[in-house]
């Protein structure tokens, strides 16, 4: 099934970070339209495993094989329905944190959101650490509802094929390079299978 309508000739994606959170993860947040295409949604922290969903929507990186990351828009799950903790489980895995959460900034230098990286994790199983996902957080100060801020994060997901000392060194050196506290910012994308139903992974 189609992800998305076929991009002009010659048109590639290629966003920055300020890009994705203004242009489209605020108007989510807000209930108003954005571009659409590039960006899917999907429930990143449901049944599926990250290398369905990749096969799902790989088809995007097909026509762009520059690009190595796919993005998505994701709703936040809490453990309990009256706790504040945030559920992290895809699959029979989880999506384990690499970093604290860093803050993001414009161009402007104004806060804009917040950034944090995860991998997958499933001991005992050969997908253990082959996936990477960022999840970006919009800034409460950029909403006139400020309360739905956390309903929706933006994902940045990308297939992990580096031994895991390479990818150590390259997560530093991607911190060095970031919009994190002080510095600039980083990303990263992702895809879709054949058998994802149309109401679990969309196109936005």
């Amino acid at each position: 099934m189609a992800v998305h309508d076929d991009p002009v000739v010659g048109y590639r994606f290629r966003p920055d970070i300020e890009q994705l959170l203004v242009h489209y993860l605020r108007p989510k947040l807000e209930g108003q339209a954005f571009p659409q295409g590039p960006v899917h949604y999907c429930d990143l922290y449901g049944d599926q495993e990250p290398w369905q969903i990749w096969e799902a929507f790989k088809e995007s990186l097909e026509k762009d094989q520059a690009r190595k990351d796919l993005y998505f828009i994701t709703q936040h799950k809490k453990k309990t329905p009256n706790g504040s903790r945030k559920s992290r489980t895809v699959g029979t895995g989880t999506w384990k944190g690499d970093d604290a959460s860093k803050k993001v900034l414009a161009a402007s230098r104004r806060v804009i959101g917040t950034r944090k990286r995860f991998h997958y994790e499933n001991k005992g199983s050969v997908q253990n650490g082959r996936w990477i996902m960022h999840e970006y957080e919009l800034d409460a100060s950029l909403l006139r509802n400020k309360h739905q801020a956390k309903k929706y994060v933006l994902c940045i997901f990308r297939k992990n094929d580096k031994s895991e000392k390479k990818q150590e060194q390259e997560n530093q050196e991607e911190d060095m390079m970031s919009y994190d506290y002080d510095d600039q910012q980083d990303g990263d994308h992702h895809d879709q299978p054949e058998f994802v139903e149309k109401e679990t992974c969309t196109g936005l």
